[in-house]
């Protein structure tokens, strides 16, 4: 995935959000670090620690964001989403079918939201 103008630049560094699952709303944080159209990082939530990896685009208006989340010694969980500027909206996926959807940013944004 190529072609990113520099409008889709995201905020490397701590991100913090969500992720839904069967109605239950869970937090998750993360580092999060851009290049050149690729994303990794690594965090933590009640499962326990994992990383990611994936790559972002911008297609048409829309800049598409797609990650996998691994556990350390577990399993790895697809996220698609695409970005509205303050959030990385999209859904998650297990392989076999199961999923909901995830909110995620930087940690300023995420935090001034929650004060709302």
């Amino acid at each position: 995935m190529t072609n990113v103008s520099p409008a889709a630049r995201f905020a490397s560094g701590q991100w913090r959000g969500y992720y839904r699952q069967m109605r239950l709303q869970f937090p998750q944080q993360q580092t999060m670090e851009f290049a050149d159209g690729m994303v990794r990082g690594e965090g933590g939530d009640e499962l326990g620690p994992f990383r990611i990896e994936g790559q972002y685009r911008r297609d048409g208006d829309e800049v598409r964001i797609g990650w996998i989340k691994t556990y350390r010694g577990g399993h790895s969980v697809l996220y698609v989403g695409s970005w509205d500027g303050t959030w990385i909206r999209g859904t998650w996926s297990l392989q076999g079918g199961s999923g909901d959807e995830f909110g995620f940013a930087p940690a300023v944004a995420a935090a001034a939201e929650a004060v709302r």
